[in-house]
């Protein structure tokens, strides 16, 4: 009788080992990413907790006990901050917090952008290179400080323009040096108001520096944001406005 050959079994049972393992693979990635769900959920609970209770020190508190833990300063204001200011504004919208509560909170956040944005910049570094504005009225400031905050860490000099009156911003832009000009627009702004200062703003530079709008906007698309307020661009990506300034978009601190 003649014998079998083993090689059907082998590669049988070699594929039954190779299943297994991915299926162990993707079963520890699967844990991985549900501790890792359950720590940002913890983390954004204190820190929306730190920001709207009575004590102002429970903020700095938060911080402490975040950094301890290994999260950065970068994802602090990156990926926390923003988190908790959806839920604030989530729950006012569905009427589950007060307007008190919203207005210490925010403000609380803003204030830890801020000091965070302080600490990044260099007082002695280069003259601000680029401009992030919110125009004047509007009160969607904290996507603009998240994004100074990011160019910072890519190593920019940043001046941030939040609230100036039109004319303003005009003599700011005409007697700075600036490589890009930033806008940060969301959906209920005005887009007239918004299409007048990109125009404003075009004539001081003389047409020479990238005018950038960014912000809730973009969700509208890209040809619609153009068509709308006249922009050169439409970003919300840190990176993309540095090389479009014609920066290096590499990291040049770490936090």
């Amino acid at each position: 009788m003649a014998s079998q050959d083993p090689k059907p079994k082998f590669q049988a049972e070699r594929s039954s080992e190779v299943t297994d393992l991915v299926a162990r693979a993707l079963d520890t990635i699967a844990q991985r990413r549900a501790r890792a769900d359950a720590t940002s959920a913890k983390w954004i609970a204190r820190l929306r907790a730190a920001v709207t209770t009575p004590d102002p020190a429970e903020r700095d508190s938060a911080i402490s006990e975040m950094r301890a833990s290994g999260v950065s300063v970068a994802q602090i204001c990156d990926v926390y901050v923003p988190a908790v200011a959806r839920e604030l504004g989530d729950e006012w919208c569905a009427d589950q917090v007060s307007f008190a509560d919203v207005t210490i909170g925010s403000a609380r956040l803003q204030a830890l952008l801020r000091d965070s944005a302080l600490s990044a910049e260099d007082p002695n570094g280069p003259a601000d290179d680029i401009m992030v504005m919110v125009l004047a009225d509007e009160y969607h400031t904290l996507g603009a400080m998240v994004l100074t905050g990011q160019l910072r860490r890519f190593g920019a000099s940043v001046r941030l323009v939040l609230g100036r009156p039109a004319e303003e911003v005009r003599h700011i832009a005409t007697d700075s040096d600036f490589d890009v000009v930033m806008v940060s627009v969301a959906l209920s702004d005005d887009l007239g108001a918004v299409h007048q200062t990109i125009t404003a703003l075009r004539r001081a530079t003389e047409g020479k520096v990238p005018l950038i709008v960014g912000g809730g906007i973009v969700e509208i698309g890209h040809d619609a944001v153009i068509r709308l307020t006249g922009a050169d661009h439409v970003t919300s990506d840190p990176q993309e406005a540095l090389r479009l300034a014609g920066h290096d978009a590499t990291p040049s601190r770490h936090h």
